[in-house]
């Protein structure tokens, strides 16, 4: 079974470039952060883009992944989450590498825009006011925590542009016809647009 890692911070089009590709392609997208609700319904506060356990939601995600794996057909599955998150005290926190390695991916995206787009994009959608200097710092170290697990898992990862459905439709494609799996990053893989 594939399952792509579809990574990138809060307003940058993951879930709706997912949805869009998931139902054109009768695959399975599946929100981390739905899968960590439905394993504990507190496990992220309501309204908040913050996470008041970091370490314990993993657990959570892993857990409850494996239960998706378990019921979903052989088809590739968009897991769509984040590389880092910011803790309730609003610390950037990577997630730990072990919880990629635990959830079985065979290829890793991130997407990523301009911040001031992503802040204009969240201040609409969200109704609240988001610093441009936060989402920059932020999208920084979800793409160098994203190289580094890439590296570290030797998984291919793509950097695509905010909502580009047909650069995503692409790589699934590849993983669909084995041209995407693992294998030990070669030079360029970890930047590729």
């Amino acid at each position: 079974m594939n399952v792509l890692f579809v990574g990138g911070v809060h307003g940058v089009g993951k879930s709706t470039s997912c949805e869009t590709v998931a139902a054109r392609h009768q695959c399975l997208h599946v929100r981390a952060s739905d899968v960590i609700r439905q394993q504990k319904a507190s496990a992220a506060p309501v309204g908040t883009k913050l996470v008041e356990n970091v370490d314990a939601n993993q657990c959570l995600l892993l857990r409850g992944f494996e239960q998706v794996k378990r019921t979903a057909s052989t088809g590739p599955i968009l897991l769509d989450g984040h590389f880092v998150l910011r803790d309730l005290d609003g610390a950037i926190q990577r997630l730990p590498t072990s919880v990629f390695a635990g959830l079985g991916l065979t290829g890793l995206l991130c997407f990523e825009d301009d911040p001031l787009s992503i802040a204009t994009r969240m201040n609409e959608r969200d109704q609240t006011t988001v610093d441009v200097d936060d989402i920059a710092s932020l999208q920084a170290e979800e793409l160098r925590h994203a190289r580094d697990i890439a590296s570290a898992l030797a998984l291919n990862l793509k950097v695509l542009h905010a909502f580009d459905v047909g650069g995503l439709e692409a790589i699934l494609t590849k993983l669909r016809n084995g041209g995407d799996k693992a294998h030990p990053p070669r030079e360029g893989d970890n930047h590729a647009r």
